[in-house]
């Protein structure tokens, strides 16, 4: 391993939270609405693969997105993300929050 690698890879062990979004960062960004209410997303099984890594090296995850779904809340449990924030308008006050915990 190089020194440069040595220093990223000392840097990535200080992370201790990821924050993310929802449509368009754990999603491919589409929204599927039926005649009924009903909501779809389309979720990556390496992006909760990716999580699911995070989370075992020790970096605890969080969701903070400006819509409201159940469909999230769902896949936020299936990967054991505990903190979810939905129907955010100003996400700097749920940043703020997750920050002070």
């Amino acid at each position: 391993m190089t020194g440069k690698q040595k220093s990223l890879s000392g840097k990535a062990k200080k992370i201790k939270l990821v924050i993310l979004d929802v449509d368009g960062v754990m999603t491919d960004g589409g929204i599927i609405l039926d005649n009924k209410g009903n909501e779809y997303k389309c979720f990556h099984v390496r992006d909760g693969h990716g999580i699911k890594m995070l989370q075992h090296a020790g970096c605890s995850v969080a969701v903070i997105t400006g819509r409201s779904s159940k469909v999230v809340e769902r896949r936020a449990g299936e990967l054991g993300i505990t903190d979810v924030y939905q129907k955010c308008l100003n996400k700097h006050d749920a940043y703020t929050k997750l920050i002070k915990k």
